[in-house]
């Protein structure tokens, strides 16, 4: 070419390079240091007092307990709805939030097992389930960089956990109902947790069509 120059289309800036993400996809989600996040972050840091609350005697601390834990549990609620209605939603808190629920629920429950008002098998059951579908969502996240969303069984085992926990640490439910609360919240946890697998298994094959199709679902209260 005259004059020496280099031809346009041969120059290393012209070179193909990785196509940047769409400006819409880059703002989608919000920094994950939010509202909805710092309630996530609030629930695992009641669960200690939770559990020295537990130890001491007497009925003043038993009624505390109790009350510490329903507040905690209906953080639950508030930070899904804080996320959704003012845009909050976060990968990191999609899978922080399930993992803060089962912190509150086993912590409370190992420290009724610890004081004789719950069988041990009870807390290992539910700590194996919770445990391995923990695992299998930090797996897809790993090797998919997808999160599953929270299926319909997975919240009915979460209100049935909550509900059999604040039933036994409420002073003066009877023995026979706060167990069978527990028995049914423990097999509902067991069902919950070979439907996750299920549903793990089809994003695992189909990818990113699967999960939303779980996320198409009707919404359940959080």
């Amino acid at each position: 070419m005259a004059g020496g120059g280099q031809d346009p289309t041969t120059q290393p800036d012209d070179e193909p390079g990785p196509t940047p993400a769409p400006l819409d996809e880059a703002v989608l989600e919000p920094h994950w240091l939010n509202l909805p996040n710092g309630l996530t972050f609030l629930r695992v840091l009641l669960v200690p007092v939770i559990l020295l609350l537990l130890v001491l005697d007497g009925d003043a601390a038993r009624w505390w307990a109790f009350a510490v834990f329903v507040f905690a549990a209906v953080t639950d609620s508030i930070d899904g709805w804080v996320a959704r209605r003012y845009n909050g939603v976060t990968r990191w808190g999609q899978l922080a939030d399930p993992i803060a629920d089962k912190l509150l629920v086993l912590g409370s429950l190992g420290a009724l097992a610890l004081v004789d008002e719950l069988p041990w098998w009870a807390v290992v059951v539910i700590l194996t389930r919770e445990v391995a579908v923990t695992m299998l969502r930090i797996r897809l996240v790993q090797r998919r960089r997808l999160v599953l969303p929270a299926s319909v069984w997975g919240k009915v085992k979460t209100v049935s956990q909550v509900v059999a926990v604040s039933a036994i640490l409420a002073p003066g439910v009877t023995g026979p109902l706060a167990d069978g609360l527990l028995y049914f919240a423990v097999v509902l946890t067991v069902w919950s947790g070979v439907d996750y697998a299920f549903v793990a298994g089809r994003v695992a094959r189909n990818g990113v069509d699967a999960v939303a199709a779980v996320e198409a679902l009707p919404e359940e209260p959080r």
